[in-house]
């Protein structure tokens, strides 16, 4: 854990409850004598000024030890009765001690009074509560900020997800090329063609619904991959090959919408088809569990690439604070690993 510290945060709730607080514990402690005069004040107010500034300190230590033993958001009441419970304890240990200590130096001619302290202490306690409040009132509001602008951007990003891979498809070569595999096909084999067909609708149809949820079960990608396949097939036949290898109980398993289809359109972009040269893609998983996509790597010379869909796919999976992907590259293979994201119903 790291070394704690005063934040802007801190400072503002101390600037604005820690004055009112010294003077009602002192009031308590030393009653009408406290303001009978300046040096009482002044060094009464400016020694308890700093035993708080210590107490204070190891409440944020305590703080972020709770945040790190109980970070879930379900875990919030349990976080937040603990901290408040040993905050209190730190604070009424802290004002016996100065009691205590003011007794053993006859502090401005102090005598021990346990009524006093008791009052002493309560009032300690409570600015504590308070002071605790209003520091997870604001924490409370910066994470909800903070989850709230995460789930934004992720929208931004499924929606420039969803636009490049409609831009991808319904490009003019990518339907004039649809459709003219569909054209021979309907002269030469109308089953062929009838299937052809009901693939294309559904590859559209997934495109269109994609931006509904943020993450898509396995076995609905796998599907719609083979849908997305039957159409590169048709065009490309023994120039490419799918091979898909899941095991059942990964199945419901999310990654992000249209990742499949991303990265298989990126393995066909980039890289040479050819009958005696097959483009080989392999969709299977490793321990992790994560997800391994990979392909054989002969690149065509006269295509750059910006990698947009690599780095849509990098910004979804860290704004769904998941571990990052792995790209591996060797002369001979590309592959991405990807980390399966298991949601609690």
């Amino acid at each position: 854990m790291k070394l704690a510290y005063y934040t802007k945060k801190d400072w503002l709730i101390i600037g604005l409850l820690l004055p009112p607080g010294i003077i009602l514990v002192n009031y308590c402690i030393f009653g009408k004598r406290y303001f009978s005069g300046a040096a009482i004040f002044g060094w009464t107010t400016l020694l308890s000024a700093s035993i708080g500034l210590v107490s204070w300190y190891l409440q944020i230590i305590i703080a972020l030890v709770m945040n790190a033993r109980y970070p879930r958001y379900n875990q919030t009441i349990k976080r937040v009765l603990l901290s408040m419970a040993l905050y209190v304890i730190i604070t009424v240990i802290t004002v016996v001690l100065a009691c205590l200590l003011y007794d053993r130096l006859h502090f401005f001619q102090y005598q021990l009074n346990l009524w006093h302290m008791f009052l002493g202490a309560v009032s300690g306690a409570g600015t504590t509560v308070l002071a605790a409040s209003f520091h997870e009132g604001v924490a409370f509001y910066e994470k909800w900020k903070k989850v709230t602008d995460e789930a934004e951007q992720l929208k931004k990003e499924n929606l420039q997800t969803q636009l490049e891979s409609l831009k991808a498809q319904v490009n003019p070569h990518f339907l004039f090329n649809s459709l003219n595999s569909l054209s021979s096909l309907i002269s030469e084999d109308p089953a062929k063609a009838e299937k052809f067909l009901d693939e294309m609708c559904k590859v559209y149809r997934y495109l269109l619904r994609n931006n509904e949820e943020d993450l898509a079960p396995l076995w609905v990608e796998m599907q719609f991959i083979q849908s997305y396949y039957h159409l590169l097939k048709t065009r490309y036949g023994d120039s490419l090959f799918l091979e898909v290898d899941i095991p059942d109980e990964l199945v419901w398993h999310r990654i992000p919408s249209l990742t499949l289809q991303m990265l298989v359109e990126n393995a066909v972009k980039h890289n040479v088809m050819m009958k005696d040269r097959p483009l080989q893609i392999l969709i299977t998983t490793i321990a992790g569990p994560r997800l391994l996509v990979s392909n054989n790597l002969q690149r065509k010379k006269r295509i750059s690439s910006n990698k947009v869909g690599l780095n849509n796919i990098v910004k979804k999976y860290k704004l769904l604070k998941q571990e990052d992907i792995i790209v591996q590259e060797d002369e001979k293979t590309f592959a991405v690993v990807l980390p399966l994201i298991q949601v609690e119903e």
